[in-house]
């Protein structure tokens, strides 16, 4: 039997689902348009100094070789869509949440999905950074 999705709910005073598309947002249009530097540096911003991520290859990428490449691949996928859905919060305990979501990459060449889990710290002023992401490639969701 299939657990039902928990709630994305808040961590502090973070909407957990609206963060999750606020930064997929600023990486949407940083790949998929001629953006400013500014929307790079929210997306960075949005980062802990020791954020890493390990992709659907199974890299381990950390915050500066992340932002390094997002820096050559400006307008890379023109009109770059990133939809989120399914967000659910696994576990949330004092300033850290650890969250779930399918996100859905869509550009001119089709789409793309990831099912993603992220590590979320929240600040004493209410300011999120994301800690660390694991990407896994899957089929579109049912």
């Amino acid at each position: 039997m299939t657990e039902p999705p928990r709630s994305p709910g808040r961590t502090g005073d973070i909407d957990i689902a609206a963060e999750i598309e606020r930064v997929h947002d600023l990486l949407a249009t940083w790949l998929g348009s001629a953006a400013s530097p500014r929307v790079l540096d929210g997306f960075a911003a949005a980062h802990d100094e020791d954020f890493s991520m390990i992709t659907t290859a199974g890299t381990v990428v950390r915050k500066r070789d992340l932002l390094s490449g997002l820096h050559r691949a400006r307008n890379s996928r023109p009109g770059l869509v990133i939809e989120i859905s399914e967000v659910e919060t696994l576990r949330s305990e004092g300033d850290t949440a650890v969250v779930r979501f399918v996100e859905c990459q869509r550009d001119a060449t089709g789409s793309e999905y990831r099912r993603t889990t992220a590590v979320l710290h929240v600040d004493p002023d209410s300011t999120c950074h994301w800690g660390a992401v694991q990407e896994t490639a899957v089929a579109e969701p049912e």
